[in-house]
């Protein structure tokens, strides 16, 4: 079947198509724009329009902190890594005793590598106060089971299998009388009036972890995803079958615990409890809850893209960036790659020069936090935040940065929180202070994404106090020098999920396309398009859903289309046939050059897609909306992409290029088509 749509009327009157199933999308490529458009050139938004200047691989994209609106993010557990976890300290708010409460989450899973994966824990594992909600795969039952020590073990378990690969809904209750209720997607699913009288928390206070367990997480660790993860301590919010929320959560009364809904790992409850990780859970945009809105450059934004080896950007030496009464350096960072010491820093922004001394401002992070310096003449810093102020900073979640100076006092702020101050004047004028983005001297090369970069001389502080992070995009105030708002690519992902490095003469071409205004074109020496984000890559036992249009110039062996690393291998071959590879984790093929029943013609366009169905273990081929293929008992699990690239265009290393054009790309943690349909007739929806 072909996507189900619905109308809305948008705020110019216009009629606004969209996709039921958008929250699902995990890229969406329209290749839409102006004819030889890269991602390679950078736009300074201040009146000063300065020329920005790439090194290395940068490349820039929609994935910022307003990617998706707050609530409507999740935490990503990679599938494997045994160390994952979330965790609050030890807290009265999680003793429940014998009193009523409630624990919510949305989840999506993605692999069952474990037989029990745990969603949520209460103290040490098997210790007489531990409480924990675990996804129990014994006999592949994909039950959720309820369980607290001190009640014996289980308290409730689902009766039915829930499912994987989607969203779903679960819940567990207990009422003022002492009753256990488990509702999974508002079902009331089972019920437990047994251990009334039973205290729950005997031991006391004890932390709370999320996707693991304090220190059983090598064994039961969580893999997919968790979104709007809530506690509530004193009432029990369900007690009967109920519609689970269609938007994100809030702390309703007595909720001690919301969190895996924002752009950073945080509690959004009033008890604000320290959210610290293990392993590497992610912060994604991608979460139960359909956007509010299309991607809008002016209002969502974009990142520039850093590898952590040799990118950058460089703003050359300016008065305009000289400072005499107040200075305000902010924006955001989201880092991939783990930082060292001062010999390893990841330098976020500065303005410096070759000689020795002669730097004006530096920010960058370090292995146990920020570092802020002011240059103030010669060899004189002044350090306005040492590392260890902040404490080790998470990978894989965005945090705002600010250095700012009102004429007499230095501060620097993270996530709003002031983490050093010191006295000092105006750094010194002069030639050769450039303005660099991701990278300063002794190979300070940032590892992740930076947005939102601003830089305010004599035009105020901003920021001279502890605040809360802003929620929307800077914009050029009065005396903003530089602004990069990285929203320049003309190869953009629609859901704000990734940014693409244009390699080689990967570009766009308005001479032949599918929709729109223009097609990606690649001209089968080593062009592709590499994708920033990994994890939203289907990965595991998920279903999914990978289509676009493709125009193939000439057949050879092979144009390439798409490759999830080695797991997702995607071509046409020297016969005009689709074909390909599905990997499992021992990088041995389970789908094997599994071909099309059909050819593809040269110089023609056609709709293809990918599609595999979990719950029918099926592999099927799809040209112009007609099955042309199918494989049957596809059970095994596709790799992560780990060290891998993902690339539209190629295979992964960028060997098998696509010779031809691709419009119209998208990916989706679905299966859409499970039988004949009507192949698109127009672009995808934006929402």
């Amino acid at each position: 079947m072909a996507f189900i749509a619905q109308k809305l009327i948008s705020a110019s009157g216009a009629t606004e198509e969209t996709d039921d199933d958008f929250n699902l999308v995990t890229g969406l490529y329209h290749f839409d724009g102006s004819n030889g458009a890269q991602n390679n050139t950078f736009l300074d938004s201040s009146s000063n329009s300065f020329s920005v200047t790439r090194a290395g691989n940068s490349t820039q994209g929609t994935f910022s902190p307003f990617s998706a609106d707050d609530g409507k993010w999740s935490a990503g557990f990679p599938v494997g890594v045994a160390s994952n976890k979330i965790e609050c300290g030890t807290s009265a708010d999680f003793a429940f005793g014998t009193g009523a409460f409630t624990i919510e989450a949305w989840v999506f899973v993605t692999a069952d590598t474990y037989t029990y994966s745990r969603l949520f824990n209460i103290a040490s594992y098997n210790a007489t106060d531990t409480v924990a909600i675990v996804v129990d795969d014994t006999s592949n039952s994909h039950k959720i089971r309820f369980a607290a020590v001190a009640a014996s073990g289980s308290l409730c378990i689902s009766q039915n299998a829930t499912p994987r690969n989607e969203w779903f809904h679960v819940a567990v209750s207990r009422d003022d009388t002492g009753d256990f209720r488990l509702f999974v997607n508002g079902n009331l699913d089972s019920t437990n009036t047994s251990y009334r009288t039973t205290n729950i928390s005997p031991g006391g206070n004890q932390p709370l972890t999320i996707g693991g367990a304090t220190d059983r997480a090598v064994e039961e660790p969580f893999e997919g995803f968790i979104s709007n993860f809530r506690v509530i301590k004193g009432s029990a919010l369900y007690t009967s079958t109920f519609t689970p929320s269609t938007s994100p959560l809030t702390a309703v009364t007595n909720t001690k615990l919301l969190t895996c809904c924002s752009n950073r790992f945080k509690d959004k409850s009033t008890s604000a409890h320290t959210v610290t990780v293990g392993g590497t859970p992610k912060i994604q945009p991608f979460s139960p809850f359909a956007p509010s809105a299309s991607y809008n450059a002016a209002v969502n934004g974009g990142s520039g893209f850093f590898d952590g080896t040799d990118d950058y950007l460089e703003v050359a030496s300016s008065s305009d960036f000289d400072y005499t009464s107040s200075l305000c350096v902010d924006g955001w960072f989201y880092m991939t790659e783990t930082p060292g010491d001062t010999s390893n820093a990841h330098c976020i922004v500065s303005r410096w020069a070759a000689s020795s001394g002669d730097r004006a401002f530096l920010v960058d992070i370090e292995s146990d936090g920020l570092r802020v310096l002011v240059n103030q003449g010669g060899s004189t810093n002044v350090t306005v935040c040492n590392p260890g102020s902040s404490g080790a900073i998470d990978l894989f979640s965005w945090h705002h940065f600010a250095l700012t100076w009102d004429g007499t006092t230095y501060r620097a702020f993270l996530d709003g929180v002031l983490e050093g101050s010191a006295t000092g004047n105006a750094a010194p004028t002069g030639n050769g202070k450039v303005v660099r983005i991701g990278y300063n001297s002794n190979n300070h090369y940032f590892g992740g994404y930076i947005s939102n970069v601003r830089i305010v001389a004599d035009g105020g502080a901003i920021y001279t106090s502890a605040f809360t992070p802003p929620t929307s995009l800077s914009t050029a105030i009065t005396n903003t020098e530089l602004l990069l708002n990285f929203t320049n690519a003309a190869m953009f992902d629609q859901t704000g999920k990734t940014n693409i490095d244009t390699i080689g003469n990967a570009q766009l071409d308005t001479s032949v396309k599918k929709f729109g205004t223009a097609s990606a074109e690649f001209d089968g020496n080593g062009d592709r398009l590499i994708l920033s984000n990994k994890d939203l890559a289907p990965v595991g036992t998920q279903s999914f859903t990978i289509e676009c249009f493709i125009y193939v110039n000439a057949n050879k062996n092979y144009n390439g289309i798409y490759s999830a690393g080695v797991g997702i291998q995607m071509y046409v071959n020297s016969s005009g046939k689709l074909q390909c590879w599905l990997a499992s984790s021992t990088s041995s093929f389970f789908v094997n050059g599994f071909q099309s029943t059909t050819t593809i013609p040269t110089s023609t366009w056609r709709h293809i897609a990918l599609v595999r169905d979990s719950s029918a273990n099926t592999l099927t081929w799809f040209v112009e909306g007609l099955e042309k293929g199918q494989q049957t008992s596809v059970t095994d699990s596709v790799m992560g992409l780990t060290t891998f690239a993902h690339t539209i265009g190629s295979y992964q290393a960028g060997t098998y290029a696509m010779n031809g054009y691709i419009d119209e790309f998208r990916i989706t943690n679905k299966a859409r088509y499970t039988s004949n349909f009507t192949a698109p007739s127009k672009e995808f929806p934006n929402r």
